[in-house]
């Protein structure tokens, strides 16, 4: 298989998925920052990063000193460790890392193996967990700056209406739509760990983050 994607189900998608003048947006480097800020905010030594994707996220925290170790179910991306994410407690093992994180990626699982899923995250990773889900619906976004930035204003939401959500060849659910509003899925996120944080990309609000506490569980 050339370098062509497959998700945490085993659906592919084409070979130059990942290419930079398609893949790689404005928005989307928008959404490293906060990956990164997130990450990094907890001071981990050790990471488990499901979903390796361009690796750009993973260079950036490598240069922060930070050990990463790499999960894909594509054994062409070269991930550290290749295998399905819902089977991902017996393939790193309990408590492994100091830090979880799966940034797009939950939702190329069927919603019934969601919850599941990020109590397995909760049990490898000792200290926090961090994902983020893309959150269907119409966005709003603002930002303003005065006097440089001594005053400065970020705001995202979505403009969400009832949808039934099908199968579109990589997603198997989004935030917004029937039996996935946000609300039932904090409570889904909430039953397998504690929220400390939950937020909007400010700058792309497609992305929807979490930040858990581990080790609570």
């Amino acid at each position: 298989m050339n370098m062509a994607d497959r998700h945490a189900d085993g659906v592919q998608v084409g070979e130059g998925f990942y290419d930079f003048d398609t893949y790689m947006t404005r928005e989307r480097w928008q959404s490293y920052w906060y990956q990164l800020r997130a990450v990094a905010g907890y001071k981990p030594q050790s990471v488990l990063e499901i979903g390796c994707g361009t690796g750009a996220t993973t260079q950036m925290l490598r240069r922060m000193g930070i050990d990463v170790t790499t999960f894909d179910f594509d054994a062409s991306l070269k991930p550290d460790i290749s295998g399905d994410v819902r089977e991902i407690e017996a393939l790193t093992g309990t408590g492994a890392f100091d830090l979880v994180c799966a940034f797009q990626v939950l939702e190329h699982i069927p919603y019934a193996d969601f919850a599941p899923t990020l109590a397995q995250l909760g049990r490898v990773a000792r200290r926090n967990v961090v994902i983020s889900l893309p959150h269907w619906g119409y966005p709003v976004e603002l930002r303003g700056m005065f006097l440089k930035k001594r005053f400065s204003l970020a705001f995202a939401r979505k403009l969400t209406r009832p949808m039934d959500w099908k199968f579109d060849g990589q997603h198997h659910w989004e935030l917004g739509t029937k039996g996935h509003s946000l609300a039932e899925v904090r409570r889904a996120v909430a039953g397998q760990m504690p929220i400390l944080k939950e937020y909007f990309c400010a700058d792309y609000s497609y992305h929807y983050f979490f930040e858990l506490d581990a080790g609570a569980v």
